[in-house]
């Protein structure tokens, strides 16, 4: 390939990462993305899906908020709804899953944002993550690790993390939501993923990296011409 061509599609893939950049809508939104899914800095966060496990309360796609949230070294989901507030006999479990693809993952991180449910009410997220592979169905053709967040009125458990080390590229998600009100009361107000990258510095050495390459092809093309 001539030095130009490269060139180029060096320019067209910066220019994808950001063409299409994640922006706060419903779930249903993100679900209808499919396989192009959105951008978050170097991830494209894709096939999400959303489906109902037990429940006597119906909670849509389009009842859930996501929201992109960014920190200096992390990238994740924030997922909200009014409906994750039940009571009584009432229960909701439903199952939320998508992709992060590609980029360097450091470490995973849970936080669930809630109210103190009325024991013997609980809230709980379980989260499967599937290391460098995207789930297909329940199915992980590598590694699942699993992290929970919960209260039950008694014991907060409110953020949960795994460590990767080297990091990873891909990691699946799938979200098991799990409302119990228990004759009293179950709620949380959100919850989210967030995915962290290797730190400024590491970031700093892979940029640097990319100037040399650019500036070996700029002069290979001189050469050429």
């Amino acid at each position: 390939m001539r030095p130009i061509g490269l060139l180029f599609l060096i320019a067209l893939s910066v220019t994808s990462v950001y063409a299409s950049p994640c922006v706060s809508a419903s779930l249903a939104t993100y679900v209808a993305l499919g396989a192009t899914g959105c951008d978050m800095g170097p991830f494209t966060v894709k096939d999400f899906s959303y489906s109902s496990v037990s429940t006597n309360v119906a909670i849509t796609d389009s009842d859930i908020t996501v929201t992109p949230v960014f920190g200096p070294d992390s990238f994740g989901l924030l997922f909200s709804s009014t409906l994750w507030n039940i009571s009584g006999s009432q229960f909701a479990h439903y199952l939320l899953a998508y992709t992060w693809d590609p980029g360097s993952i450091r470490s995973l991180e849970d936080i669930l944002n809630t109210s103190t449910p009325v024991a013997p009410g609980v809230a709980k997220i379980t989260t499967d993550a599937c290391r460098d592979a995207a789930f297909v169905g329940a199915f992980c053709s590598t590694t699942v690790d699993t992290i929970v967040v919960s209260h039950d009125g008694i014991t907060p458990n409110l953020v949960a993390a795994v460590n990767y080390s080297p990091p990873i590229g891909t990691i699946g998600i799938r979200n098991l939501i799990e409302l119990d009100a228990n004759g009293a009361s179950s709620q949380f107000d959100s919850f989210s993923n967030t995915v962290f990258v290797p730190e400024a510095g590491s970031w700093l050495m892979v940029l640097g990296g990319l100037l040399v390459l650019v500036v070996r092809v700029r002069g290979l093309r001189g050469s050429l011409s």
